[in-house]
């Protein structure tokens, strides 16, 4: 194989066989390779399998998923509409500014929109479901293997120091920062976003959320600072006020003592109901007054009458009046007898009618019947009479009573009547309290209501960063591609058959040159003879 050779035509000492050589010719390459044909084919379907299993196992597929934003002429730079609203400044028209474009690559470029989106999010939205088929298996058993070799390595890399210690959620931030990327497009006023995702839909979830992040940042960075706050603050602590206000107010009106729920009502009533009560004490007055004089003249009349009284009597004749006046009658037979014998006006005449006088007095002095046996029993007329008057006086201690009470009750009123005068100047005062906290509440409700609706214009005109594609993921995966995977894997295999042949062929030169080294002897023996023939 002298054309092979790269010694061919130099004179080679006889005895001494060239070991190795590589082809430099077309023809050598080709005899090369039909010598390892089988091992190079080996290599190569090897090595496209191989980064084929490693694209699907381990690496999967990956989406691009993709939204552009528009940089309007920069309406942030306009005057607040709250300003030229209050003030009547004159808002001047929007300008274009070339630095628009790059504002809004800087403001999308914030690595703290991913980390927010991916809180926001949570690890369970990042999780993978369970396996369904075998093929799942075996590829979320090498996805864990290879979780569980970087975790090695990581937590390798912080026991030396190298490297912090990171949650699962800084990582997936980290991750999805690199997957991302913002970049102006040439000449135009377009933001181009693309991230690629494993997951075509939620890859378009967190690109939404990573845009809605951003363009609130794009508003609040321009935004006029401070006034809703400042309102919204302020109507908070006007509103705690007018609670305490109207607590303080609503505990004085329901006191324990003498609730005053309404003192218009309350102060009618009461004195109505003092006078209702003056009415009913003189008309117990006026009973009480006709009582005691009932019980005076009862009194009166009862000590008049005895507490006895004779039931029946006995009588008889009285035998003494009997005598006298059988003397009487004598007597008048001695005038007769007399005044035929001695005539009217002698001295013994004179005598019989003295003594005949004197009878008649007696007759008259005495009781012409005696009585002989009385019997006496209760009086009812004095007793129907005393139980009247018991009666009487119990009446009257009720109505003195009565009058007591009703005393007692208008005492209570008037009591009432001036703690409902008292009150209504304190409830006046915490109304007013009241009425002054709620001024003050609708002043701030007025003025975050129009700090709102400035903010809500201002938004309107702060959308300087428009969507004019939402995040919408390819149909197909842009990531593994298989043509440029099994290309790679056609060099990779090639390279190894390479370095395998190189080897191989190394290996066989150096065991031929062991075997075809001539001794001293028969190098000295040859060692004058000329040299002209080659292998």
């Amino acid at each position: 194989m002298e054309g092979g050779s790269p010694m061919a035509g130099r004179a080679v000492p006889e005895g001494l066989v060239r070991t190795t050589w590589l082809p430099t010719d077309l023809l050598g390459v080709f005899a090369l390779l039909r010598s390892y044909w089988r091992l190079i084919l080996a290599c190569a379907v090897a090595g496209v399998f191989g980064l084929l299993a490693q694209a699907v196992l381990i690496g999967g597929p990956r989406y691009i998923v993709s939204a552009k934003i528009l940089v309007n002429l920069g309406p942030e730079m306009v005057t607040s509409p709250l300003l030229v609203a209050r003030e009547g400044a004159s808002q001047a028209p929007p300008l274009r500014r070339p630095e628009d474009p790059a504002t809004g690559v800087e403001i999308f470029s914030n690595p703290r929109l991913v980390t927010e989106v991916v809180n926001r999010l949570g690890e369970g939205f990042f999780s993978d479901g369970p396996p369904q088929t075998f093929f799942q298996q075996v590829k979320r058993a090498g996805k864990d293997a290879m979780a569980a070799a970087q975790e090695a390595v990581r937590e390798a890399l912080v026991m030396l120091g190298l490297r912090p210690r990171t949650t699962r959620l800084e990582r997936l931030a980290l991750a999805i920062s690199a997957a991302l990327r913002v970049e102006p497009v040439r000449r135009t006023d377009i933001i181009d976003l693309t991230l690629a995702f494993p997951d075509p839909r939620a890859g378009e979830i967190v690109l939404a959320q990573f845009i809605e992040l951003a363009l609130s940042g794009h508003v609040h960075a321009y935004r006029m600072p401070g006034v809703t706050a400042f309102f919204r603050d302020g109507r908070a602590d006007r509103l705690a006020e007018l609670r305490v206000a109207e607590e303080r107010l609503l505990s004085y009106r329901l006191q324990s003592d003498n609730p005053v729920w309404s003192v218009a009502e309350q102060r009618p009533v009461l004195i109505r109901a003092e006078a209702d009560a003056q009415v009913q004490l003189r008309q117990v007055t006026a009973s009480i007054a006709a009582t005691e004089a009932e019980l005076r003249r009862g009194e009166q009349a009862l000590a008049a009458l005895p507490a006895e009284i004779e039931l029946s009597t006995v009588r008889s004749r009285n035998s003494a009046t009997d005598a006298l006046r059988s003397r009487l009658g004598q007597l008048r037979v001695d005038l007769a007898t007399q005044q035929a014998r001695y005539g009217e006006g002698s001295p013994e005449i004179t005598e019989i009618r003295r003594q005949a006088a004197a009878l008649n007095a007696l007759v008259e002095a005495e009781d012409p019947y005696r009585i002989d046996e009385i019997t006496r029993g209760v009086n009812l007329l004095h007793q129907s009479l005393e139980r009247d008057l018991m009666a009487k006086r119990i009446e009257l201690e009720g109505q003195r009573g009565r009058a007591h009470q009703l005393e007692a009750q208008i005492a209570g009123l008037r009591r009432q009547l001036q703690q409902v005068e008292t009150a209504a100047i304190e409830i006046a005062l915490r109304e007013q309290d009241v009425t002054r906290h709620r001024r003050a509440l609708d002043l701030y409700d007025r003025g975050y209501e129009d700090a709102r609706i400035a903010e809500a214009m201002e938004a309107v005109q702060l959308s300087g960063l428009r969507v004019v594609m939402p995040p919408t993921a390819e149909t197909l995966p842009s990531a593994p591609s298989i043509r440029r995977t099994v290309l790679l894997g056609l060099i990779a295999g090639l390279v190894l058959a390479a370095g395998l042949i190189l080897y191989l062929e190394f290996r066989a030169a150096m065991a031929g040159r062991r075997e075809d080294e001539p001794s001293p002897a028969d190098a000295d023996s040859v060692g004058g003879q000329p040299a002209g023939r080659g292998r």
